[in-house]
């Protein structure tokens, strides 16, 4: 199911850092990547050698400085030290802006212009997300702790596949709960107790 998500172009910034998130999180990814960057190498090896221009060189260089200040700051989110290296360093030195349903938090990472969400979830120890089914496909990352549903049980580095044919409840880890990285290309459609109320103000 991962290579779904895995082998297809990222056609944006969401999904990009989605699929790195991936690449780091999970053992399966990981391997995907290196495929990819071996076909990725073949390419560059056939490709003819060409002049750069000369301040090229000290671009770089001066790019490499300023990652690394950059990387001095600290983010201060109890969560942040649960997130992969890639998402890490993209949040370095942005407050991760939560919203509070109940016992279950969600930020939003990518910009709101765009149509596909990439967001943080956590879910609260033995706290539930409402019954649900997805517009499109949702795919999930698990990065710490757990969560199970009626298809399962899943473990930090699990990718999982949704889409409108699982109607399903997750429901997080007793002790540790679970945070999760969501990549999704519509909205999710509450299914179950009061869904018209919660659908009208999602």
């Amino acid at each position: 199911m991962i290579d779904i998500i895995m082998t297809q172009p990222a056609l944006s910034s969401a999904k990009f850092l989605f699929q790195k998130c991936i690449s780091e999180s999970s053992s399966e990814g990981n391997a995907i990547e290196v495929i990819r960057n071996c076909i990725s190498g073949k390419f560059l090896e056939d490709i003819k050698p060409t002049d750069l221009n000369k301040h090229v060189w000290n671009d770089t260089l001066e790019i490499i400085s300023i990652n690394k200040k950059t990387k001095q700051s600290k983010n201060l989110d109890q969560l942040y030290e649960h997130l992969p290296q890639t998402l890490q360093n993209y949040l370095i030195n942005t407050k991760i802006k939560w919203k509070n349903y109940g016992k279950i938090k969600v930020s939003r990472i990518n910009s709101k212009s765009e149509k596909d969400k990439l967001e943080l979830i956590y879910v609260n120890p033995n706290a539930s997300i409402p019954q649900h089914t997805h517009e499109g496909n949702e795919a999930f990352l698990v990065l710490h702790g757990s969560y199970k549903d009626q298809y399962g049980t899943y473990n930090k580095g699990s990718v999982q596949i949704r889409n409108e044919d699982h109607d399903h409840m997750p429901i997080g880890h007793p002790t540790s709960g679970c945070i999760g990285l969501a990549y999704t290309e519509g909205k999710i459609k509450f299914s179950g107790k009061f869904y018209k109320i919660l659908n009208f103000f999602n």
